[in-house]
Formats: structure tokens, sequence, C-alpha cells
């Protein structure tokens, strides 16, 4: 919804993106289902409850707030997910229950409590527990218990708190070539890299201090500014490319996206995931993918891990683990 946008200046331009954002999730859900694609969807904590209230003036006194060089130390007192005219932006837990309700398994995820940019110098780990704490306790109230995490602007950081708090994956980049550039020079790479209709790297994911770290192969592009020039065929020609490569080096793919980026251009976009969806379908059919969540796959690999390590002694992944993760 709205909280990935919570550090601009202006939410101008993306008002309608939020508008349609509700039923891409709807379509998302129906696509998700029909083609047997098993999801992780990292939700906002705050997207879990229906309303909250100020205390002594402040909203969620609970959080510790971070201190960003470039943003008002006040920001979070001055929450706009109060505000009447906007509330279904802010609030979610009736798309918490339609993913739920997906005839095809999907998990929940966490992605923070308010979108904090762990990965920030400003940001503490104290500031990142509360968080945790917060959409914890959010997710519990739903029945639900959080096991993967997806960083808010993929700034990974404090990652020892996850463990603490009982997560057991989490999505990282570096797995692209422009990943391993310094800023700008990766914003360029990353641009080019959008316009070449070939595969990304898929990888396994890497047990590291007691969780596992998945990277990033690829981000199913919004239609946005620069983006409306890149044809929705050149992402769908990536991602088939990728899945089959996936297939044959028995590894993960990794897509993500945002559904209100899908609500840049909703039929468009759809209509792209749903020629990827037709791939992984025939890919499975013919038994050499499976569509599995990240906590799914993380069960397979602790699994084989333990199979291997009793017989060799030492930890270890299989040596082919085809999957492709949501």
């Amino acid at each position: 919804m709205a909280w990935g946008s919570i550090h601009h200046a202006s939410y101008a331009g993306h008002e309608k993106e939020f508008d349609r954002t509700r039923n891409v999730i709807d379509r998302l859900v129906e696509l998700f289902d029909t083609y047997g694609i098993r999801g992780t969807w990292a939700v906002v904590g705050h997207l879990f409850i229906g309303s909250c209230t100020e205390v002594s003036g402040v909203k969620h006194p609970e959080i510790t707030r971070p201190r960003y060089d470039w943003f008002p130390d006040d920001w979070f007192h001055r929450d706009p997910c109060g505000s009447v005219v906007t509330d279904p932006w802010w609030y979610g837990p009736d798309i918490v229950e339609k993913i739920r309700a997906c005839r095809t398994p999907q998990e929940i995820g966490c992605h923070n409590f308010s979108h904090m940019i762990v990965g920030d110098p400003g940001c503490s780990r104290e500031a990142f527990s509360s968080e945790l704490r917060a959409s914890i306790g959010a997710a519990g109230a739903h029945g639900l218990k959080m096991s993967s995490f997806v960083y808010p602007r993929n700034a990974v950081g404090h990652v020892g708190a996850l463990i603490e708090h009982g997560f057991t994956s989490y999505r990282s980049l570096g797995g692209a070539w422009f990943d391993r550039l310094p800023g700008p020079f990766a914003r360029m790479g990353r641009l080019v890299d959008d316009f070449v209709p070939i595969g990304t790297p898929v990888s396994i994911p890497v047990y590291r201090d007691g969780i596992w770290d998945f990277k990033a192969s690829y981000r199913y592009l919004h239609k946005n500014g620069w983006a409306r020039y890149v044809p929705v065929q050149v992402r769908v020609r990536k991602a088939v490319a990728s899945l089959r490569r996936a297939a044959r080096e028995g590894a993960v793919f990794h897509m993500w996206t945002h559904p209100f980026n899908i609500a840049s251009d909703t039929e468009g976009l759809l209509g792209g995931l749903e020629r990827i969806f037709q791939e992984v379908r025939a890919l499975y059919d013919s038994g050499l993918l499976a569509s599995r969540t990240m906590t799914e796959i993380v069960e397979s690999l602790s699994v084989s891990g333990e199979a291997n390590a009793e017989r060799s002694g030492a930890h270890g992944i299989p040596e082919r683990q085809v999957a492709h993760g949501g």
C-alpha cells in the first residue's frame, strides 16, 4: 500500500495506484491459485491492524524512532495513518485475510511495522527490535507466526535481531552484476539491465550464523517514469530465461514486486505475470521446477542439510534443489 512511500516528501502522482492496489491483490491471489504459485507476501506490520490511536499525542509510543539524517526526527509523530480520507492506504487486515483465503497456500512474511529503513545508520538495533515486536504482535492477533523477512528498500542491517525474534530467513541483494557496483553506478547498471531481455542470476540461499540469506534474482518492474518504455515482453523474457536457468542449475529464482507497482499498468503487468506463471506451470508439470515459499525452501534445505551432515559429518545443502521462491 502507501507505506513504501512513507519517506517521500509527497504521494502526488501515486494516489490512483494506491486506490487500485486492493483490486490488484485480488487478481494476484486469483492468478497464484490458477497456476499453483506459492508466494511469500512480505506485509508491513501496520497493515495487520484496522485502526490506531494517539497516546499523549504520539502514535505507537512502543516504537523506538530512528534518527535519519535526511528526514525530520518527528516523522512517526506525524504518521498519516490516522487520516480518515486515506485510511485504506494505511490499514489492511482485509488484505491479510484475502491472502490467507487463497486455496494455493501462501506465506505471510514481515516487512517491518512502518517500513523503517533498517540499514540506515540512523536506525538502531532497538528501533528495529521495537518494530519487529510490534509486527509480531499484530500478526499474532491474526493467529500468524512469521518466519521470513524482507528489508524495506532492501537495506539489510541488524540481522542478529531477526534471529533473536525467531525469523529463519531474509532477502538481500547481491545476486545481480550491478549490485556489486557503488551507488550511482549500480543504479545505472540496473537501468541498462532492465532493458535487456536476458536471464538474471539464480542461487541457493546461504545459511549464515543461524539464518538463511536469499539473494533476490529479479524485480518485476513497474510502468512509471522511464520504466514505461520497457516493454512488458522484456520482463517476461527475462523471467522465463531465469526460470529455465533455475531448472537447469537446481537453484532458486526469486522474483519480487509490489502490488502497487503492478497498479501502474494493471492489465499489462498482470498479463505479463500470467505468461511467466504459465512457464512456471509448464516446468512444474515437466518435473523440472517447484514453486515454494521462502519458508518452504528453508525447511527443505534444512532437512537436506541435516541428512548430508549425518552422512558426511558436516553441514551441507543438496547438490540439486530446484525451487522457485515467490
